[in-house]
């Protein structure tokens, strides 16, 4: 009977680590494209101040820090971090106007 209890309860908290590791991955990709849209919307003109300090503002806003944002012309590319528990989750995206072909 310890045994069974031991298992499950073993089985539960892997569960539910995943779980939480999914949630964060989820919210560090919405922080990236928050961060992104943010930083490409400040380097066309549509918000105030430099891109990557937009960027920077969307992120925090969003429970992430910036970890990196390079921006070319208009086009801004972040990478951003979540912690989650005893973990650190990183995801990226990039935001821009559309090209002449698109």
């Amino acid at each position: 009977m310890v045994g069974v209890v031991t298992v499950t309860t073993v089985l539960a908290t892997v569960l539910l680590a995943a779980a939480g590791t999914r949630v964060a991955v989820l919210r560090s990709q919405g922080a990236a494209d928050a961060a992104a849209v943010a930083g490409a919307a400040a380097a066309v003109g549509l918000v105030r101040g430099e891109p990557c300090a937009a960027a920077d503002r969307a992120a925090g806003g969003n429970g992430a820090r910036v970890s990196s944002c390079q921006v070319a012309d208009a086009v801004v590319r972040v990478r951003v971090q979540v912690r989650a528990g005893p973990f650190t989750v990183e995801a990226a995206a990039l935001a821009g106007p559309p090209t002449a072909d698109a």
